[in-house]
């Protein structure tokens, strides 16, 4: 079976249909992030900032100095159009992260109705019009703005957790870390283009920050009409795929050989030591991303004190750090599994303890920066690399641990893991009040401790082995009947029925 595995593979063509379903899930990670960061950065031109920020900095004792230049650079861009409280800026920035979360259950059940390619078009839909809207939505009134965020996450979240049953669908067991990695690494190149390019659009007059929606919800659209062009939920469905790369394809399907869809096992899996496991290193990974998603430009901002402008670019590198990291690790890795040099379960926990421990000591870095900007900075995005590391970690398990329920598990474990962009920002402002080193100083040993301690934690009890529970009994006996009647065949049966390592 090994040796006619390696000869399909050597007989495939450089560009599969496979890769088509990778580069349309790399666009909707990109496309939900740079929604996400593209608001971040806009909202500081959207509001009135003088009285909301501006006393802060005549009035605050500071640990760090600030420059001439850099007040004369706050009041310069403090005009907006809104005079939005504080509270309701984090209302508007948390809303589409709440329908996010919302959206992450129901879509995994719609998916294996409607079929996962449908969501992704339905969600991708929903998402670009919210977006396109919000202007509009915005000079209504800020509840307005919220609703509009509220429904971008609904969107988003369906497009996210319908991937993961088209991942499951079409990326094979050997692949499937440096295709899904690749898919992820959309979120990173999507907050680093939109910190880079949002506040050069906020700048130019006769666009302003509503052009920022509106250039993103086009791209949106243009996404959506590209999934439904190219997208179809299996290999076998495809009608203009080649031959060799179905045989492929089928050879490395671990789904069951017939069309019968059992409902996911809830209870064994709440039972499950692996999958508390592997919740646990997800919630470290979200945590990452959400303080870098909600309050990293703010550190650099109050703390630092850097100008917006350059507070958009140092804001960028760290998710390109990301990228870098995720796109090294996973050829690595793709390499260490062709070779056979290592398994898919001991890759997996050892690029997110990598990852944790690599995020924790740049942290520790961070803070022994104190008030060197430029120092936090890059300690900062080194950071972010080690994030990059982890990816083909815990953010690829759940496919790997039940690939038959695939969306049911990443809707909800990334439903879980989402809590933390509501929970990072909650907790960061109760303990910087005051807005001084200090009290950052704590955020970051937190942060140590949660990440280092959900690495250690999935590398003791996580595991990326496909689970038992992935293998229903009740389906495998309707599967023996279709063998009986001539269905499948018995080889087809007997390769779906066993544990993969």
């Amino acid at each position: 079976m090994e040796s006619k595995e390696k000869s399909n593979a050597n007989n495939l063509p450089f560009f599969g249909y496979r890769h088509v379903v990778a580069l349309i899930g790399f666009l909707s990670c990109f496309l939900i992030n740079i929604q996400r960061m593209s608001l971040g950065v806009s909202i500081v031109a959207m509001v009135n900032q003088t009285t909301v920020h501006l006393s802060h900095y005549n009035s605050t004792i500071k640990v760090c100095p600030m420059s001439n230049s850099t007040r004369i650079n706050i009041k310069q861009n403090a005009q907006g159009e809104f005079s939005w409280s504080t509270p309701e800026q984090g209302y508007v920035l948390g809303a589409g992260f709440l329908g996010f979360c919302i959206a992450t259950l129901p879509t995994s059940k719609l998916a294996k109705i409607f079929q996962a390619r449908r969501m992704v078009l339905y969600g991708s839909i929903l998402t670009s019009l919210a977006t396109f809207i919000s202007p509009l939505a915005a000079r209504r009134h800020v509840n307005f703005m919220i609703g509009a965020m509220f429904a971008r996450g609904l969107g988003q979240g369906c497009l996210f957790i319908a991937l993961f049953d088209l991942m499951a669908n079409w990326f094979p067991r050997k692949e499937r870390g440096l295709l899904s990695t690749f898919v992820i690494s959309g979120y990173s190149l999507g907050s680093a283009v939109a910190s880079a390019v949002t506040g050069c659009i906020c700048n130019i007059q006769d666009i302003g920050w509503a052009g920022v929606f509106y250039i993103v919800g086009g791209f949106g659209i243009f996404h959506a009409i590209l999934s439904c062009l190219v997208l179809h939920e299996t290999p076998q469905e495809h009608p203009r795929i080649s031959s060799k790369e179905l045989i492929y394809l089928s050879d490395n399907e671990e789904k069951s050989g017939s069309n019968n869809m059992p409902s996911t096992p809830w209870l064994k899996i709440f039972t499950s030591v692996p999958f508390y496991a592997l919740l646990i290193g997800l919630l470290g990974q979200y945590w990452t991303f959400s303080y870098f998603w909600t309050v990293h430009s703010t550190f650099l901002g109050t703390i630092q004190h850097f100008p917006i402008t350059e507070n958009g670019y140092w804001s960028c590198l760290p998710f390109l750090m990301k990228a870098f990291g995720e796109y090294s690790t996973s050829s690595i890795a793709n390499w260490l599994l062709m070779k056979n040099y290592i398994t898919i379960d001991v890759l997996r926990r050892g690029c997110n303890m990598l990852g944790c421990i690599g995020f924790s000591a740049a942290v520790f870095g961070t803070y022994l920066s104190e008030c060197n900007g430029s120092m936090s900075a890059v300690t900062a995005a080194v950071s972010m690399f080690f994030t990059g590391v982890a990816t083909p970690g815990t953010m690829i398990a759940c496919i790997d641990m039940a690939p038959r329920f695939a969306g049911s598990l990443s809707g909800l474990l990334n439903g879980a893991g989402c809590t933390m962009s509501f929970f990072v920002p909650i907790l960061v402002g109760i303990l910087t009040k005051n807005k001084v080193l200090s009290e950052w100083h704590l955020v970051f040993f937190i942060s140590i401790a949660v990440v280092l301690s959900s690495g250690i934690v999935f590398a003791v009890f996580g595991s990326a082995k496909v689970q038992p529970w992935n293998f229903v009994q009740e389906e495998r006996s309707k599967d023996i009947n279709m063998v009986e009647k001539n269905e499948i065949s018995p080889q087809s049966l007997q390769i779906f029925s066993k544990p993969h390592t």
